[in-house]
């Protein structure tokens, strides 16, 4: 049975980047990791281009970032008790497009609704009576 994936933070800005994103061949679509960090945070992973020795070329998980401190509320008990997450790179601005500002990475936050319900702290007066759009796609309607 495959798990229902429905977005959880759509559009999430990655923040204390690592990585030069120009150079690291990162592209939008891009899979990547949401591991917690001995600080607390929660990091960012993703496999970008890092050759070896300058010359071999070699795709390693790397760190990019980690995500703030509103969005880590919500994911970091996901991770705590091993739920499903889904991310991937929605967003890209290269330091030679940001012109004076500073270069930009956002991620999209996907996983079960039905598992993460108590994590996004929604109070049980505000939740559908039907549960989620998922659940009530699964049940098959007889007329």
């Amino acid at each position: 049975m495959r798990d229902i994936m429905e977005p959880i933070l759509p559009q999430v800005p990655v923040e204390g980047i690592a990585v030069h994103i120009a150079r690291c061949g990162l592209s939008m679509g891009d899979p990547a990791d949401a591991r917690l960090m001995d600080d607390g945070r929660v990091g960012i992973w993703a496999r970008v281009r890092r050759p070896i020795l300058g010359l071999l070329p070699a795709r390693r998980s790397t760190y990019l970032g980690h995500l703030g401190p509103i969005a880590a509320e919500v994911v970091t008990p996901a991770l705590l008790e091993g739920a499903q997450l889904r991310l991937r790179v929605v967003m890209l601005t290269p330091e030679h497009l940001a012109g004076s500002g500073d270069p930009e990475i956002h991620v999209s936050v996907w996983g079960d609704p039905r598992l993460l319900t108590p994590f996004l702290g929604v109070p049980e007066p505000l939740r559908p009576a039907g549960g989620t759009r998922s659940d009530r796609r699964a049940e098959p309607r007889y007329s």
